[in-house]
């Protein structure tokens, strides 16, 4: 969560935060695939916001290198200099294309992939649904997911917010035929062989999706059906496609290890990259959220997850209950003028309930809550509130949904809220991906002991390098591992 906040931009980034990792893509047409001039400038003009929302665009030799390797796939599929590349600066597993060819692509999934070929590999799978033209028969879900989406598409029904989330929603939610994903695929690899990329990195990209899928799902405590999608499961991710992949490798002529595929620049590009959370966005441990320069924290109740994004926290637990932490600038007319507009931007016009501030203190916060109860448009009743606290001179606030009678569940986490001390926000480092080279008597396990993480080591070791424990180390191979920055 950044320090520029804007209950709007929330709104729209909660909104996003699900659908966006549905694939978009843009019109041409298959014979003759091309992106119009007003696509582009569309395209454009949509771009700067795009990045703002998601987190910020990684430049420098990173971007460049991915934009290059972008370019040699979009002359394959017959649009050379019609499509933008850029990296987000988000650690989810994700990758996507808005109208105009502006594709994009995070360093969450550049941090799992092992060589330029798997790089390519996904790239061409985006460029081949333009090329293939499947935004023209796509089924379009247009589904919000996230406290943004409760309050734009139930609470409100209109509005600045609600019009804002449902238009930025439908540029993303977009939902492929299986047929059209294979087809994808497909194209994917052709460009991969038309560009003297290994045809198989398709497959090994899917298998590292499959694995890193398997070990997000232990790590977060949750069940796989609602875990964070994945690039590869909104596609979907499938066994059969991983072995698909690879009988399209295989039907193609292409030999397994030839031409072996071009790790060492890939790992060169992306040593130094961030992994995990960015130190501007905060950090999120298990069910623990803490900012180092906002120096804040909470915790979120048992059973709870947290997804961190660029301008807010959205916090989900059982039965339907919903959080969104962010702040703002405390106004001069103090903390309780502060709640009473979070809470008008939250219910919106919908018929409400509204009970009296409460003023209390948080671990030596000044508190203001302000309790509600709001029909949804469905008719549902539902108990929204929004606590708030000062932080010297800004003001943070949790905004909470869950179904009538059912908000207690989250008080524990409004009263965890307090302020870090110096030392507990100069704990908090940012990790890194670093390349390190196997020695003579190295061993998965030994190094997977230099991993900064302290559980899990070996596992997200084999998942950052897309291998299975099964495999050995070879001396002399370069292995990438995650370090605390310096």
């Amino acid at each position: 969560m950044s320090r520029t906040h804007n209950l709007i931009r929330s709104v729209i980034l909660a909104a996003l935060s699900l659908p966006l990792l549905a694939c978009a893509t843009i019109d041409s047409t298959a014979d003759a695939p091309s992106v119009t001039a007003n696509d582009r400038a569309r395209a454009g003009q949509q771009h700067p916001q795009i990045v703002a929302q998601f987190g910020g665009a990684v430049d420098g030799p990173l971007g460049t290198y991915v934009n290059g390797v972008g370019d040699r796939i979009a002359t394959a599929a017959g649009i050379p200099g019609q499509c933008t590349f850029t990296v987000i600066n988000s650690d989810v597993v994700n990758a996507f294309a808005v109208p105009g060819c502006y594709i994009y692509i995070t360093r969450g999934l550049l941090a799992i992939m092992n060589s330029e070929d798997e790089l390519a590999s996904v790239l061409g799978h985006e460029v081949g649904h333009v090329v293939a033209d499947h935004s023209a028969r796509r089924q379009n879900t247009a589904t919000m997911a996230g406290l943004g989406a409760i309050v734009a598409g139930i609470l409100t029904g209109s509005g600045d917010i609600a019009q804002a989330a449902s238009q930025v929603g439908q540029l993303y939610a977009l939902n492929y035929s299986r047929d059209q994903e294979y087809e994808a695929d497909d194209l994917g690899v052709r460009y991969l062989l038309a560009t003297g990329y290994n045809a198989y990195a398709a497959a090994d990209m899917l298998h590292s999706l499959g694995l890193n899928d398997e070990l997000t799902t232990r790590t977060s405590n949750r069940q796989a059906a609602s875990a964070i999608p994945a690039w590869a499961r909104t596609h979907p991710l499938s066994a059969d496609r991983v072995t698909r992949a690879t009988g399209r490798a295989q039907a193609a002529g292409a030999v397994r290890d030839v031409p072996p595929e071009r790790a060492q620049p890939y790992l060169q590009a992306i040593s130094g990259m961030i992994y995990g959370d960015d130190p501007e966005q905060g950090f999120v441990n298990g069910r623990t959220f803490a900012h180092p320069t906002m120096r804040v924290a909470f915790e979120a109740p048992q059973g709870f997850t947290l997804t961190n994004t660029t301008t807010a926290v959205l916090v989900s637990g059982p039965n339907n209950a919903r959080a969104q932490f962010s702040g703002g600038a405390l106004p001069q007319e103090g903390l309780e003028a502060y709640a009473a507009a979070r809470l008008r931007q939250l219910i919106g016009q919908a018929p409400a309930q509204i009970g009296q501030p409460q003023r209390s203190t948080t671990n030596g916060l000044e508190t203001v809550t302000i309790p509600a109860r709001a029909q949804t448009q469905q008719g549902q009743v539902v108990d929204v509130s929004v606590a708030a606290y000062r932080v010297n001179d800004r003001a943070y606030h949790f905004l909470t949904l869950a179904p009538a009678g059912g908000g207690g569940t989250m008080t524990p986490m409004l009263r965890s809220m307090r302020t870090l001390t110096t030392q507990e926000a100069a704990a908090l480092r940012p990790r890194r991906i670093e390349l390190a080279q196997v020695g003579a008597r190295d061993t998965a396990q030994s190094v997977a002991r230099r991993m900064a993480f302290d559980d899990y080591q070996l596992e997200r070791f084999l998942v950052l390098n897309g291998r299975d424990s099964a495999t050995p180390l070879r001396a002399g191979e370069t292995v990438k591992i995650v370090t605390y920055a310096r």
